[in-house]
């Protein structure tokens, strides 16, 4: 009779999915994953900057930042003599 038990997996059995859960990754790599980009929200025009850290403890750490309106231009200067 065969035995049950399974060979360990190989490299390509052993990866995770692309789509996995980021907190799922970090826990099982034992690193911190960042997620970050810019985003506006349903009915706003204003973007919003956002970043999360993923901790491999389980800890989520979120930064969510409003970003300026408009181009940012330099202020006026007197002309040089």
């Amino acid at each position: 009779m065969a035995g049950r038990h399974r060979r360990p997996p190989t490299a390509e059995q052993a990866a995770l999915p692309a789509d996995v859960d980021l907190r799922l990754l970090a826990i099982t790599q034992g690193r911190t994953v960042v997620d970050e980009g810019v985003t506006t929200f349903p009915g706003a025009a204003q973007p919003y900057a956002y970043r999360t850290l993923y901790r491999p403890d389980g800890r989520v750490d979120e930064l969510l930042e409003r970003l300026a309106p408009g181009p940012l231009q330099p202020p006026d200067l007197p002309p040089a003599d």
